[in-house]
């Protein structure tokens, strides 16, 4: 079993036994199962009748050998969690130590009264999700009206309570990176990961100088929406149709240059007999981040496995950035 620091070293295939060890105390695989999906009704239209499909898509991750899941108190306003809470019933108490839980805290602009708010609502989480402990807490977003410092003496707390094993950020840039490594420090804990939306159609965190700050600094960059939400799976092709909640963003891209990646991305596919999708999180791995696929379904799962057991040579990679988009950030939300 090869194990490493925040990312994957250059040249190691990526498998199940390939870990990375946030924070030098959780050992995950080189890729994570994004469960914004399951319970999720404004952009993913779930349903009650969905759940056994995340269920299989919970096993399958389990029986893969990559039982690392990623949820949020704010996806289907706690269902996520509460469905995780459920599907982990069936397994002994071994498996579930096997089963790394992520979620994140939501900092609501009405939400100032630190630690005691944070405080609160992991402990709203680690009920829904039945568990006594989260391997990583993190903060969803740099939204908050606290100081950054504010926010990370709250996580600090978290930590020494014994209720997280290791405490990242989302979405967080440049400067609010630096400042709450530092501040963390000082309160003797390392910043575990920044999770930040990374893909072949937004590469700012790579262009920026992010994930080499973040890498620098010994945190892990966790990529979300690393198929572009389901863009570079290469269904929906150049023109559409698109899915009414993402088509106002994907029509705005370039059509030449979406169409060229799109074709590369088939290209590869064909070349390692795999889907596209599972193209796209390979370039991500390479990259050195942790791809975090959503999967609705057990066949999500397989085929997000699928990006494991090869790796694009340098050449390759160097063909998919010729197409890749820029993105951008923005004040609110994406500030990484």
């Amino acid at each position: 079993m090869s194990e490493s620091p925040v990312k994957l070293s250059k040249g190691t295939v990526p498998t199940k036994d390939t870990k990375i060890i946030l924070a030098g105390a959780v050992k995950v695989p080189p890729i994570a199962i994004g469960c914004w999906q399951w319970g999720d009704k404004g952009v993913w239209n779930w349903t009650p009748e969905a759940e056994q499909d995340a269920k299989e898509a919970f096993d399958a991750a389990f029986q893969l050998g990559i039982p690392f899941y990623d949820t949020a108190e704010v996806y289907g306003k706690g269902e996520s969690e509460r469905e995780i809470s459920r599907f982990r019933e069936a397994y002994s108490e071994d498996d579930q130590k096997k089963q790394v839980i992520a979620t994140k805290y939501f900092p609501n602009q009405d939400h100032t009264d630190f630690p005691d708010v944070l405080l609160s609502a992991l402990r709203d989480s680690l009920a829904r999700l039945g568990i006594q402990k989260a391997d990583l807490y993190q903060i969803h977003a740099p939204i908050h009206p606290a100081s950054i410092a504010t926010v990370a003496n709250a996580l600090a707390d978290a930590h020494e309570a014994g209720l997280v094993t290791t405490v990242g950020v989302s979405n967080y840039g440049l400067d609010e990176i630096k400042e709450m490594h530092d501040a963390l420090k000082k309160r003797g804990i390392q910043l575990a990961s920044n999770q930040v939306s990374f893909s072949l159609v937004r590469t700012i965190p790579e262009k920026s100088g992010l994930i080499q700050l973040c890498h620098d600094l010994g945190i892990a960059i966790l990529a979300y929406s690393p198929i572009g939400m389901g863009l570079l799976t290469g269904k929906f092709g150049v023109n559409g149709p698109f899915p009414e909640a993402r088509k106002g963003h994907w029509e705005k891209l370039d059509k030449e240059q979406l169409g060229n990646l799109l074709n590369t991305i088939q290209e590869l596919a064909t070349k390692y007999s795999r889907e596209p999708s599972a193209i796209a999180l390979n370039w991500c791995i390479a990259k050195g981040t942790i791809p975090l696929a959503g999967a609705r379904t057990a066949q999500h799962v397989y085929q997000n496995e699928a990006a494991l057991g090869f790796l694009l040579s340098d050449d390759e990679i160097s063909q998919l950035d010729q197409y890749a988009f820029v993105g951008e950030n923005n004040n609110r939300w994406n500030h990484g």
